[in-house]
C-alpha cells in the first residue's frame, strides 16, 4: 500500500520553534526569500510536515535528515526512500515510496485558470489527437499529470513538458512515456482526489490497484 499524506498548510502549529529549528540552512534561505508572507509561511508549513513524515517512516528526528540534490536541484536521501512533495494554496501532498522513483503535483483549479496557459505543454503527438480545444480543467488535468511524471523524472520544469506524453482521454489505467537523453520511459498514472477545487496526480513506476493507494489527512498535532 502507498499512503499519500494530505497536509493543510495554515495551521499554526507547522511553525513551532522546534519544528522551524529542523530545517537545514537552504530551506531556512528559499523560506526567508519569499516576498509574501503567506507564501512564505506555507513553503515552512510544508517542509516541517515533509521532514516531520520522512523521520517517522525513518525513525529518526526531523533535524537529523540531510537531502542530497541531483543535477537539477531535486531533493533525496542517499539512504532512505523516495518522496515526493507538492503543495499549491493551503493544500500540500506528501509520497513516500521505498524503492523506485515518484513525483506528485497539487493545483487548484480557480476561475482565472485559462487554457491558453498550457499552451507550450502539449507534444506533437498530443496535438494530433486533439480534434477539440480542451477546456481550463481539462488542461489543468493534464498539466498535473505532466507535472508529477517530471518530479518522478527528477529534472521538474528542466525537461520541457513536451517530452511527456500522455493519452488525452479518461481510463481507467493512465500512462505516460516520458522522453529523456534518448530514453523513454513508461510511468503509471494516478488522479488523486485532493479535495474540492485541487486537482492532484501521482507518477510511478510501480503499478498499483486502486486499493493500494490511500489518502491520509496528516496534522502536525497527531
Amino acid at each position: 500500500m502507498l499512503k499519500i499524506w494530505r497536509v493543510t498548510l495554515d495551521d499554526p502549529v507547522h511553525l513551532d520553534p522546534p519544528r522551524l529549528a529542523a530545517l537545514d540552512q537552504q530551506e531556512h534561505q528559499r523560506w526567508q526569500s519569499l516576498r509574501k508572507a503567506l507564501d512564505a509561511r506555507r513553503y515552512a508549513a510544508a517542509h516541517t510536515a515533509l521532514r516531520s513524515i520522512l523521520a517517522s517512516e525513518l525513525a529518526c528526528s526531523p533535524g537529523d535528515i540531510q537531502y542530497s540534490q541531483n543535477d537539477w536541484g531535486k531533493p533525496f536521501l542517499e539512504r532512505g526512500p523516495a518522496f515526493s512533495l507538492s503543495h499549491s494554496g493551503p493544500l500540500a501532498l506528501i509520497a513516500v515510496q521505498a524503492d523506485l522513483p515518484l513525483g506528485v503535483d497539487i493545483e487548484l483549479h480557480s476561475k482565472e485558470t485559462s487554457p491558453d496557459w498550457f499552451t507550450d505543454c502539449w507534444s506533437p503527438a498530443e496535438l494530433r489527437r486533439m480534434h477539440q480545444p480542451l477546456n481550463a480543467a481539462q488542461a489543468l488535468r493534464l498539466w498535473v499529470r505532466k507535472e508529477a511524471v517530471l518530479k518522478a523524472v527528477g529534472r521538474g520544469l528542466h525537461l520541457p513538458m513536451s517530452q511527456v506524453v500522455l493519452p488525452l482521454g479518461e481510463s481507467q489505467r493512465l500512462r505516460a512515456i516520458s522522453h529523456c537523453e534518448g530514453q523513454n520511459t513508461l510511468w503509471h498514472l494516478y488522479d488523486l482526489d485532493a479535495g474540492a477545487g485541487a486537482l492532484a496526480a501521482l507518477a510511478s513506476r510501480q503499478l498499483y490497484s486502486a486499493d493500494e493507494l490511500r489518502l491520509v489527512d496528516w496534522s502536525p498535532r497527531g
